[in-house]
């Protein structure tokens, strides 16, 4: 009689358990997908049985593997993120149209040995960029922002005055009355953490009754090192604030905006004990400046 040996993560299963996941999707096994979850952690959008349905009546798909990272690991549960790019061609040739779902998109995963299995705990995108009929990542913001995205006019002209050459959209997010669009070094893409980045997001409304106090409870709510008002008008301030995060001091500057169309706060983020050159400090400022004479949607 043979016994079921309790398993051990290491860097192998890992690579493994990415691949058999990446495979038993190429092959449409629904019920092998669902049972690679654990059944706590079966309710996401990734296991939605009528999408992934209709996706793979329409298409057949290719997957590569692009990277991989291990931010926490034991013999009994880790976490890591990978990064997959997919192209799909659809079955039906008549079909096509010249549009297709291909993109490279990038995972928060948490795995965990329970019983004598290894179970996905979690699995959350935290990045997708489209690409075009050949592969190629799609130009400017077209690369992150999705169809269902309904904000980004909001946050567009102040987009265009903030700008960095080396920045390159990353990411979009879409919350029940907000958006969320990140910048991120052209080479530091696909990763879960960044040497810096930009960001923009879009509330529908702010909770605070005016800027001043946004302002002083943004300060107040948080633990910092440090913290200062350089700007406050009446419908924005800048501030730049100092604190303590997982990997090091953080060095950020805070641009918050209340305009006719919407809430909006544009921050950059330096982390990793890694200050801010003063060189782009002053550009920074200068620009935010600039982007609030954005503000008034009828200038």
């Amino acid at each position: 009689m043979f016994f079921k040996r309790k398993p051990k993560i290491n860097e192998q299963t890992i690579k493994e358990l990415v691949q058999k996941l990446e495979t038993t999707y190429m092959n449409k096994d629904i019920e092998q997908l669902q049972e690679m979850f654990h059944p706590d952690h079966r309710e996401i959008s990734f296991l939605n049985h009528f999408s992934l349905m209709m996706n793979f009546q329409i298409y057949n798909s290719t997957s590569e593997i692009l990277h991989l990272e291990i931010l926490d690991m034991n013999e009994e549960e880790a976490t890591f993120t990978y990064t997959r790019k997919h192209m799909y061609t659809c079955i039906n040739e008549e079909e096509e149209n010249g549009t297709n779902p291909n993109n490279i998109s990038s995972y928060y995963v948490q795995i965990k040995v329970e019983g004598k299995t290894i179970w996905i705990a979690k699995y959350a995108r935290y990045s997708e960029l489209f690409l075009d009929l050949k592969g190629r990542i799609l130009p400017e913001e077209k690369a992150v922002v999705p169809p269902g995205a309904e904000y980004f006019d909001n946050m567009k002209r102040f987009i265009d005055v903030i700008q960095f050459e080396h920045l390159k959209p990353a990411t979009y997010l879409l919350y029940s009355d907000s958006e969320f669009i990140g910048y991120y070094p052209e080479k530091e893409r696909y990763s879960y953490r960044t040497s810096e980045k930009l960001t923009f997001d879009y509330f529908l409304e702010m909770e605070a009754a005016s800027i001043k106090e946004h302002t002083k409870g943004f300060i107040e709510g948080n633990t910092l090192e440090y913290s200062d008002i350089l700007v406050e008008e009446e419908d924005y301030s800048i501030i730049e604030i100092k604190m303590e995060g997982s990997s090091g001091l953080q060095h950020e500057l805070i641009l918050s905006m209340l305009a006719p169309d919407g809430f909006i706060m544009v921050r950059y983020l330096k982390p990793k004990n890694a200050p801010l050159e003063e060189k782009l400090r002053r550009q920074l400022i200068k620009q935010m400046q600039i982007a609030a004479t954005k503000i008034d949607v009828s200038v």
